[in-house]
Order: C-alpha cells, then sequence, then structure tokens
C-alpha cells in the first residue's frame, strides 16, 4: 500500500498545514505525516520537490502535489465518493482562495511583532529571507489599523455566515470553509490579542468550533523512509494534456525553474513534463534512479526556462 498511502509534509504550527489536514478530517481519510524542519535547510522536501521548501507538501506514490490549491484536487481525486473539498467551481474556489491569502498577510505581520523577539537568530533569519517585503523591523504589535483591517476580514465571514447556512458555501462544509478556518485558527492558537475581534462575531465563533469538530481524519506519524519507499513502489497520474495554444508548450520537455511569487520558499528545478491553465508538471529525481511527477498551481507560481 506504499504506493497509495497519502503522506503529508508538514509541520503543525503552520497554518497551512492545518488546511491540508482539515481536509483529511472533512473526507475522513487515513494519512501518515511526516515532519518537515520549520526552517531551511529541508533536504528531503527539497528533495522530494526540486528544491522547493514550503508547507505543506502532499505525496502520492511517484506524485507530488505542491501547494492547498493542488493538493485539495489531488484529494478529491483520491477519494471521488467522500464529501468534496472543491464543490463551488473553479473561479469561485479561486476567489475564496485568494480572499484568503490576502488575510494571512495582517495575521503574519501580527505574528512577527509579537513573536520576534522571542525566536533564536537562525529562526528570525530564516523568517527574514521568507518574507523579504516585510519590514521587520517597524512591526507594532498593537497597530490599529492592522486591527482594522482582521476586523474587516472578519466581519464579511460573520456576514456570509448570517445568510442562515451552518457553513460559508452552503450547508455542507467545503473548500471555502477551509480556507478560512486556516487562518482563524491562526489568532485561535498564537494570536491571542487578536482574540477579542473573533469574540464579537458570534456566527463565526459558532462556525469555528463546527469546523474543529471535524478533526484532522485518522493520522500516523512517519520517517522520511515511506515517501522513498512510495516513491520507488508507488504509482504516477497521467499527465494532463499541455494544450498547443498553451505559451509554454515549446518548454515541454525542457529544463525550467519555479519560483513562487508571494514568498521565498525555495525555488524548484527539473523538466518541464506538462502544463495547462492550471497546473505545472514538473519531473525531478528525488533519489538516484526514481523519478517524481511534481505538481504546481499556476495561480502565484512563475516558470522560466534555464538557460542551455
Amino acid at each position: 500500500m506504499a504506493g497509495t498511502a497519502l503522506i503529508l509534509h508538514q509541520y503543525d504550527i503552520s497554518p497551512f498545514s492545518q488546511k491540508a489536514q482539515k481536509m483529511m478530517g472533512l473526507k475522513g481519510l487515513s494519512w501518515q505525516s511526516v515532519e518537515m524542519p520549520m526552517i531551511a535547510p529541508k533536504p528531503d522536501v527539497e528533495a522530494l520537490t526540486g528544491g522547493y521548501r514550503g508547507t505543506p507538501v502532499l505525496q502520492i506514490g511517484r506524485d507530488v502535489f505542491i501547494d492547498n490549491w493542488m493538493i485539495a484536487r489531488a484529494l478529491d481525486e483520491f477519494d471521488a465518493n467522500g464529501p468534496a473539498v472543491n464543490v463551488q467551481g473553479g473561479l469561485r474556489e479561486a476567489a475564496l482562495y485568494a480572499w484568503a491569502e490576502r488575510l494571512f498577510t495582517p495575521l503574519l505581520h501580527a505574528a512577527l511583532a509579537v513573536y520576534q523577539s522571542k525566536w533564536d537568530a537562525d529562526f528570525l533569519a530564516d523568517r527574514k529571507r521568507v518574507f523579504p517585503d516585510v519590514n521587520f523591523d517597524t512591526l507594532e504589535a498593537g497597530d490599529s489599523d492592522r486591527r482594522s483591517q482582521v476586523r474587516a476580514y472578519l466581519g464579511t465571514v460573520e456576514a456570509q455566515l448570517s445568510m442562515g447556512q451552518g457553513f460559508l458555501g452552503g450547508a455542507q462544509a467545503d473548500g471555502w470553509d477551509i480556507h478560512v478556518w486556516g487562518m482563524v485558527w491562526m489568532i485561535y492558537s498564537a494570536l491571542p490579542t487578536l482574540m477579542p475581534i473573533v469574540e464579537t462575531f458570534p456566527r463565526l465563533t459558532d462556525w469555528y468550533e463546527r469546523m474543529s469538530a471535524l478533526g484532522t481524519g485518522d493520522r500516523a506519524d512517519a520517517e522520511i523512509d515511506i515517501a522513498w519507499q512510495a516513491l520507488k513502489e508507488g504509482p504516477a497520474k497521467p499527465l494532463p494534456d499541455t494544450p498547443d495554444h498553451e505559451s509554454l508548450a515549446q518548454w515541454v520537455g525542457h529544463a525550467v525553474d519555479i519560483s513562487v511569487g508571494s514568498a521565498d520558499r525555495g525555488s524548484a528545478s527539473g523538466r518541464l513534463l506538462a502544463v495547462d491553465h492550471e497546473q505545472v508538471v514538473l519531473g525531478v529525481e528525488p533519489i538516484s534512479g526514481e523519478a517524481a511527477q511534481v505538481w504546481f498551481p499556476r495561480f502565484g507560481y512563475h516558470v522560466s526556462l534555464v538557460a542551455c
């Protein structure tokens, strides 16, 4: 069963890891957790992905899925009979995904303001490298504008829940709820100074408890060896067709780099296997003689041709 096991490479204090775990809970899946380091270097996950070191990363056999955008799609395909993560349609899903990413910005700044003085030099240097656009010297724990931004975002969630349905998109939890829940989890778990804002929204707090009650599926902690075993023994998904009118079609078969636009989570290098409007598939060799297919979203990820 090594090839069909769900292996999530992650660390628990990340709200993005929490989103992936909540997907497991929504669908009632069994999965294995391989903990990656919180700071670089991350040699195992970087080998698996071709150089990307963000969290979380989902592995199913020889296929490696980057970002919760691709993870949600992989899980819905893996378990087509359970509750679906993506039910709102591509544009609506993308809108909520991007909305939650924007909410992350004031929460990130709040966390950096509160905790950076408590971090050791290596951890602080890593976070400055990951978030190069943040001025760490000007962050204030009690910034009034940032608190107002958080209230504005959460007020929108409260308004959506006031429409009389139990979850953001209807009677059943789905990806809309998961993307928002991960951000609110960050407040509950690490930002107590923002909890008074949360507590002014009763529908939000009730919804948060309903989401928390979904759990995280059946988790088993494991070591990195299971990843290499799955890579050797597991299947690989069929590749998507690359449309003739795709502007990157001429790069298929050539070496490319893939980088993240929003933060420095490392860049991945490998051979471009396929590309369409939603995904880029990169071929890498994490261990000698064993190939992996690494699936990146098109949203927020940039592809460049490696000069010969």
